[in-house]
Formats: C-alpha cells, sequence, structure tokens
C-alpha cells in the first residue's frame, strides 16, 4: 500500500479517534456535576481504566496515527513549497511529540495518585492537579502548535490546488480557530467565551478536515495506484 493510502488512513484514525474522545470525556465519563476537585480527583480514580482507555486511544494512538499523516503530508506536498513543508513537518512532528508526552505522563501518573489518594487524599489532590497542569500545557490546553501545522498545510494546499479548495478553506478556518486559543491567556480575556468557541471550533473541526483530507488522500492514492 502506498504512504498516500496510509496518510488517508491516518487522517481517518484521528477523525475516529476525536470522535470517540468527545463520547468519552464528555458523555460517558461525564464530570459536569462535581462541584469540587475532590469529588472529581475521586471520580478519575473509580475510573480509573476508563481514563486509561480513553487516553491510550485519544493520546497514543492519535500521535502516533500522527506521525504518518505527518510524513505522508510531506512527501505529497513537498512539490509545492519544499522549504515551507520542511518546517511545517517540524511543526506536525512537535505536536506528535506534545501530544504523546502528555498522554504518557498522565497515564504514568494514574497508578500513584490512586495509591496517594488511598494514603493521603489531600496530598493526591495537589499531585494531580500539578500533573493536570502539565497535561494541559503539553496536551492541548493551548492548541497553537497543532493549529499551526493545520493552517500551514492548508495554505500550501490552497496554493498548490491540491485536492478539493473547501478542504483548504475549511482548514484555514480550524487552524486560525486553534491559534486564537492562546489569547485566553490573557487575564482580561480568561472568562471571555468567545475562546470557548474557538476551542470548539478547533476540536469539531479538526474532525471534518481529518475525514476530508484521509478520504482525499485515499482518493488520489487509488488514481495512483
Amino acid at each position: 500500500m502506498s504512504l498516500l493510502k496510509w496518510g488517508g488512513l491516518a487522517a481517518i484514525v484521528e477523525a475516529c479517534t476525536y470522535i470517540f474522545g468527545f463520547i468519552l470525556f464528555f458523555g460517558i465519563l461525564n464530570t459536569t456535576g462535581l462541584e469540587t476537585p475532590k469529588q472529581y480527583l475521586s471520580f478519575v480514580i473509580e475510573h480509573r481504566d476508563s481514563y486509561f482507555l480513553g487516553y491510550l486511544i485519544s493520546g497514543i494512538l492519535f500521535s502516533l496515527a500522527l506521525i504518518i499523516l505527518v510524513h505522508a503530508t510531506y512527501q505529497t506536498f513537498k512539490q509545492v513549497s519544499p522549504e515551507f513543508i520542511n518546517i511545517t513537518t517540524i511543526i506536525g512532528y512537535l505536536w506528535a511529540g506534545l501530544v504523546l508526552a502528555s498522554s504518557l505522563i498522565f497515564l504514568s501518573s494514574l497508578g500513584p495518585i490512586a495509591k496517594y489518594h488511598a494514603i493521603d487524599p489531600d496530598a493526591a489532590l495537589v499531585i494531580n492537579r500539578s500533573i493536570t497542569i502539565v497535561v494541559d500545557a503539553l496536551g492541548g490546553g493551548i492548541e497553537l502548535v497543532g493549529a499551526l501545522w493545520v493552517l500551514a498545510i492548508s495554505y500550501v494546499g490552497l496554493k498548490g490546488k491540491i485536492f478539493s479548495q473547501w478542504l483548504h478553506y475549511w482548514g484555514v478556518l480550524v487552524g486560525l480557530a486553534g491559534v486564537l486559543t492562546i489569547f485566553a491567556g490573557f487575564s482580561f480575556l480568561a472568562d471571555n467565551g468567545f475562546f470557548s468557541t474557538t476551542t470548539a471550533i478547533f476540536g469539531l473541526g479538526q474532525i471534518v478536515w481529518f475525514l476530508g483530507l484521509g478520504f482525499a488522500m485515499l482518493n488520489a492514492g487509488a488514481k495512483q495506484a
């Protein structure tokens, strides 16, 4: 099977991991009724295996599939803008590395936190909140790195007229929404609902973008065969 087809399958896997994550974390493991950090931590420990499975798929599988997709897009887009796509590829690999690192940190923390919680719940809470900050910083609290990769790939696609234009315009929209999430770090913007919207656009919009990119790469690979 050609690299283009592998890339297409990887993109579809990316979309599926997002869908799985939304269903698991916002549906099955819904924590909206929990009022305190202690209640949330107890809930996580109680559903430890579900969280472990969730991060295996939405974190580990996502990042490994992303590595394949980044390499496939490099091979597909490099003729259009060789120097720019080299930088874009580095950003893509960096995104995969950040997601992988954050997922491994979270997965490796579940066991120790459960043990600490049985001995000293307050200490376990402090450790968990510290780990949460690190995981969020690396894995998507700010969507800048992933957004830049989506934006750059979409720009090259538009420039070289690779695949359909609607796909790349959608990628530009999704990428810009992700870039805007960085501004939520300003204290006077922290509670602005606009940034919750941009985060949602980036997350949900990527599902459509990954699916569109995946099927486009599969179709192109089939034509080359």
